[in-house]
């Protein structure tokens, strides 16, 4: 009798011990990383859905930046390596692509080549107004900008060519996102 009442409680417990150690011991996943292919050369995607937060960055002969998307905080960065500048603004998630459905997107148009085309384009205008304390942005939007010159930019909320807002020609860089989203960052004319 003994022997059988063990048996039965070591049947019971087991499930409930397993789901104890389970909560207890929670595993930390690994981001997702993907290598894309974009235009001439390729993009690195790093996503980490515990922190919400996707990294894209750019590995063309010709360009040279860094995006961090924090679908936590909202916010956006770009770091700028040949301008050594950051510019941060709030994401518009109407355009921005799902955290949730980014990898599997950027990977359905990896396979344009030696051109890019972006599906969606928003347009940012870079504010005189630097950024001090980088660290109500997240701990990944701080790493990203600190110790580099740092703008706010807004987002160009004007529709059409009518707009208010003049723009040189020459003052925007131009970011394409996995061949997702292209993201214009554009200093204001002075008139």
């Amino acid at each position: 009798f003994q022997i059988v009442a063990t048996v039965l409680l070591g049947l019971l417990l087991t499930p409930a011990f397993a789901q104890y150690f389970q909560n207890v011991k929670s595993v930390k996943r690994q981001p997702l990383y993907r290598r894309i292919s974009v235009g001439t050369g390729y993009q690195i995607l790093t996503i980490d859905s515990e922190t919400l937060v996707a990294v894209v960055e750019d590995k063309t002969s010709t360009e040279s930046w860094k995006t961090v998307l924090n679908y936590d905080t909202g916010y956006i960065a770009s770091k700028i390596v040949a301008e050594n500048v950051c510019y941060i603004s709030r994401m518009d998630r109407v355009v921005m692509p799902a955290l949730s459905s980014i990898a599997v997107l950027a990977e359905e148009n990896k396979n344009v080549k030696g051109e890019r085309v972006v599906s969606r384009d928003v347009r940012y205008v870079i504010s005189n107004r630097r950024i001090r304390d980088l660290s109500s942005y997240g701990s990944e939007i701080y790493s990203l900008c600190r110790g580099l010159t740092t703008y706010m930019a807004y987002e160009d909320q004007q529709p059409d060519l009518r707009s208010q807002v003049w723009y040189n020609p020459n003052s925007c860089y131009r970011l394409d996102l996995l061949n997702l989203l292209g993201i214009d960052y554009c200093q204001v004319q002075a008139q």
